[in-house]
């Protein structure tokens, strides 16, 4: 009885307003289906864009960017028919996205998991390099450091792989030794110190040097199977001074002596060729100020290339321009630094050199 009266006064009882507003507003249920969607994990795909869209805040939300047709992009998540995307490929080379994006999933179609291609070892030209910096060696492109070089450590290399330099010999103790195992050096690294490639002779040909002191002019002639000559380079020169010294000064004589003569070897240093005052030089007038200082070597004063010719004669560059067009020298045939270049470039060992009065 009591049970009934209760339960019949509390249904008759009317709403507090509290209740009552309560009531009003939404129900559990409700409330749970307007909190955000939660975006459910997929297996990690590569997309390509079938065309022009907007990528997206959050699905529906604001446009931030708009991608161009064959945009590769990857994703793992994915709400409805919006997929997260999680990275993309700038400069071919994957990157993550550094906010949540968004981008519809009927823009896209799955390609195959994107790899950007390393790049072959190729082979190339042997070649010398020198390190302008301490390096760490590694096993392979960007694998485990084996060893530390110094700068100006020389190695060479027969391959190369995208940035990186494949090791095939180096110089330790001055004496080149082949890579025992697998070393890699960053080409940035490295500074390329072979000589420049030489200038083609064709088939049955043959150059030589004339040297016309009387002209300051050093010529170089290509003469076919015939015999005919054509001059295929020429520049001005600096020559021996013709002359002899004082006593007081060690009364040598120096001389650019006319002749025959032939490239005996090419000398070629990326460095520079050093020079140093030899003793019977140290008497002249010209060199008392670096003798009496101690100075008697002086690095890369004759340029980076040079052919000895015998009897003591080279053709090689200068530090002094100005005595191009005169007799300076002792002995010696000078040339600008390119010109020097140029001659290595045409020459070869035992090619004729020949010197006019």
């Amino acid at each position: 009885m009591w049970t009934r009266v209760c339960l019949a006064w509390a249904v008759a009882l009317p709403l507090l307003p509290a209740q009552a507003e309560a009531s009003s507003g939404p129900s559990a249920l409700d409330a749970a289906s307007s909190q955000p969607a939660v975006s459910a994990v997929t297996r990690p795909k590569t997309f390509q864009l079938r065309e022009e869209a907007s990528l997206r805040a959050r699905p529906e939300g604001a446009e931030v960017a708009r991608w161009e047709a064959g945009t590769l992009l990857t994703s793992s998540r994915r709400f409805k028919d919006w997929v997260r995307v999680t990275g993309h490929f700038p400069e071919e080379r994957w990157r993550p996205m550094e906010e949540p994006r968004w981008m519809r999933a009927d823009h896209l179609r799955v390609v195959r998991p994107y790899r950007p291609k390393r790049p072959v070892a190729e082979a190339i030209r042997a070649r010398t390099y020198g390190l302008e910096r301490d390096v760490a060696v590694r096993d392979r492109p960007r694998g485990r450091p084996v060893a530390t070089w110094a700068e100006g450590d020389r190695f060479t290399v027969r391959r190369r792989q995208g940035a990186w330099l494949e090791v095939s010999g180096h110089f330790p103790a001055d004496r080149w030794e082949p890579a025992q195992r697998s070393l890699w050096v960053p080409a940035r690294a490295a500074r390329d110190l072979s000589p420049p490639p030489d200038i083609p002779l064709a088939e049955g040909e043959q150059r030589r040097i004339v040297v016309d002191k009387s002209a300051f002019e050093l010529r170089v002639l290509e003469e076919d199977r015939s015999g005919e000559a054509r001059e295929v380079y020429a520049t001005e020169v600096g020559l021996g001074m013709d002359d002899c010294l004082p006593e007081e000064e060690g009364g040598r004589c120096y001389y650019t002596e006319p002749g025959d003569y032939e490239v005996r070897w090419r000398i070629h240093e990326p460095d520079g060729i050093d020079w140093c005052i030899p003793d019977s030089m140290a008497e002249e007038a010209r060199y008392a100020e670096d003798v009496a200082a101690g100075r008697r070597c002086f690095d890369g004063v004759l340029g980076k290339f040079a052919l000895n010719i015998g009897k003591s004669y080279a053709i090689h560059a200068t530090n002094d321009p100005d005595s191009i067009g005169r007799k300076e020298s002792h002995g010696c045939i000078r040339v600008r630094p390119e010109a020097a270049e140029t001659l290595w470039r045409y020459m070869r060992e035992g090619d004729p050199v020949t010197i006019r009065p």
